[in-house]
């Protein structure tokens, strides 16, 4: 792991640990910005949350499939993406990218789990969802997009504007919400939006 991550001009490893202990020393010493939980030690994550007073965004990865309440844990916690365990060695870096410019990351395969997770309701988080009524068209638009799983460049694409614009946006939709983070705030609201955000995408990008 170390290896495929290490080339990568734009990922440093800069902590390696075996166990839950001393990853928790590691991220407390290291400060970095993510840290890799294989499947089996996802659960260690609310410990991890509370590991440093800016812990590290999560990434599992090695995941065949997950119980819909066990996702939903995930998503509560500080975790940002999930890897398949049969995924390529790109994807990961792919995922690791994503988690650090602020984007969320699942691999293909677990699009169903997710989904199951989100269907159940298990997977929302306690918003209050009054919060969308307090979302400006341009917010309800990029809202719209986030549900949709499209990245920052993406939805900068398709509403013409700066990643640096929908970073904003991005960061007032959270705020408003009560959320954290990309993942939570999709598991809350839906993957496929509301009218009033497809009416407002729809606006923006005609």
């Amino acid at each position: 792991m170390k290896t495929i991550l290490s080339r990568d001009p734009g990922i440093s490893v800069v902590a390696e640990a075996a166990d839950e202990r001393e990853a928790l020393r590691r991220i407390a010493e290291c400060r970095a910005d993510v840290v890799l939980l294989e499947a089996g030690l996802a659960e260690t994550i609310q410990d991890l949350a509370k590991s440093a007073p800016a812990p590290p965004y999560g990434l599992v990865y090695g995941i065949e499939c997950m119980a819909p309440e066990k996702l939903a844990a995930l998503v509560r916690g500080n975790v940002r993406a999930i890897v398949h365990r049969d995924a390529r060695h790109d994807e990961l870096v792919r995922a690791v990218r994503a988690v650090t410019s602020g984007d969320g990351f699942a691999s293909q395969e677990l699009t169903g789990c997710l989904l199951q997770a989100v269907r159940a309701g298990v997977a929302r988080p306690g918003v209050d969802h009054r919060f969308k009524d307090r979302l400006t068209d341009r917010e309800n638009g990029v809202l719209g997009l986030l549900c949709q799983g499209l990245s920052n460049k993406a939805i900068a694409a398709a509403l013409s504007v700066s990643e640096k614009t929908v970073k904003f946006h991005v960061s007032n939709v959270l705020a408003k919400s009560g959320v954290s983070t990309r993942t939570q705030l999709i598991a809350a609201v839906g993957p496929f939006g509301t009218p009033a955000q497809r009416a407002a995408l729809h606006r923006f990008s005609a």
